[in-house]
């Protein structure tokens, strides 16, 4: 009796109402493995995305180009201020044979072709002194005769103390704004040496400003300002990446907190704040200090922190991207699953 019931209830039901319930069951066990699923993984991509914003960011801090590239300034200009040394006396042992040292233009032709040959080609004038301080050649003389003074005053205490070279304190040419540095070296023979008794004096003018221009480095990063330049220890620049700055004080022009760290022994990074110049308004300056091997001077390389940690601060809003804004769509799309799963199964 039951079984002509069974064939009419079955005859009423449609097969395509089955066949779709079907398919809702399955989407509806879809959808909540999805929903699931994004639940779990956004928020650990929340916390993947801030813990490398910060990774990214330390990363960026510690390949600050300043330490790298002051440290270059500082070993460069030592490097070159060697050189100078053994270029002087090297010249001061070729004009050794009595048969130059004797001639004025024999020690005119000698220096001149060390100075041709772009060995001493930075250097202004010349003069060879006999060891009681008589003149005995000269060559481009007139750029070394306003020094006359300074030369001789440098001859006096190479012969008081002695040694294998000299320097003069920087001298300071007003109307080029540039820096002269005077470096004398006793004439030796082949095979002496600085206790000897040396057959004359060499002296010679060196553009200091023309020497260090090339080591003075502009951090120019996308049209920002940048400064370098070399100061003696009793503050004055020597040479500068804006030439404008030659011969100026650092305590008369705000640097003066620089040249006490200097004073204090310190060197490496440190922050200043920034004055007078409005596209570094609201940023701290980066400045990075090295020492001379050479002298008692040093080299400092500043740039705007918002120029050196451009990366950084890109990298992080990057990040910030990711984690505020994409994360919160991706919730959001998951809310939308869920409200549509659940709104299907009933």
């Amino acid at each position: 009796m039951t079984e002509p019931v069974e064939d009419i209830r079955a005859a009423h039901i449609r097969p395509e109402e089955t066949s779709s319930s079907g398919r809702r069951s399955r989407a509806w066990r879809w959808n909540v493995g999805l929903v699931i699923f994004l639940m779990m993984i956004i928020p650990s991509s929340i916390m993947v995305v801030l813990y490398y914003r910060e990774v990214m960011a330390t990363y960026y801090v510690t390949r600050n180009p300043l330490p790298k590239s002051a440290r270059d300034m500082a070993s460069g200009i030592s490097r070159v201020m060697v050189q100078d040394i053994r270029d002087v006396m090297l010249l001061g042992k070729s004009l050794s044979d009595p048969s130059i040292l004797g001639s004025p233009d024999a020690i005119r032709k000698t220096i001149g072709k060390f100075s041709s040959s772009g060995e001493l080609g930075h250097f202004a004038g010349w003069a060879v002194y006999s060891v009681d301080g008589k003149p005995l050649g000269k060559y481009d003389y007139r750029n070394l005769k306003p020094y006359e003074r300074e030369s001789l005053d440098l001859l006096a205490r190479l012969k008081k103390v002695g040694g294998p070279a000299l320097f003069s304190a920087p001298i300071y040419n007003q109307a080029n704004r540039i820096s002269i540095l005077l470096i004398a070296v006793p004439v030796l023979k082949p095979g002496q040496t600085s206790v000897d008794r040396p057959s004359g004096y060499l002296v010679g003018a060196e553009n200091l400003s023309g020497v260090l221009d090339p080591y003075l480095y502009t951090p120019k990063k996308q049209g920002a300002p940048g400064l370098s330049y070399v100061a003696s220890s009793g503050g004055h620049i020597l040479a500068s990446s804006n030439s404008i700055l030659v011969e100026e004080k650092m305590d008369q022009i705000g640097l003066g907190p620089v040249l006490d760290r200097f004073h204090q022994g310190e060197s490496g990074g440190f922050k200043d704040s920034v004055k007078g110049d409005r596209y570094m308004f609201g940023s701290a300056l980066m400045s990075d200090l090295q020492g001379l091997s050479t002298h008692s001077w040093f080299v400092v390389l500043q740039a705007p922190e918002d120029v050196v940690m451009a990366k950084a601060r890109r990298m992080r809003f990057i990040m910030d991207l990711v984690a505020f804004v994409v994360a919160p769509v991706l919730f959001s799309v998951d809310c939308f699953f869920l409200f549509r799963s659940l709104r299907s199964s009933t």
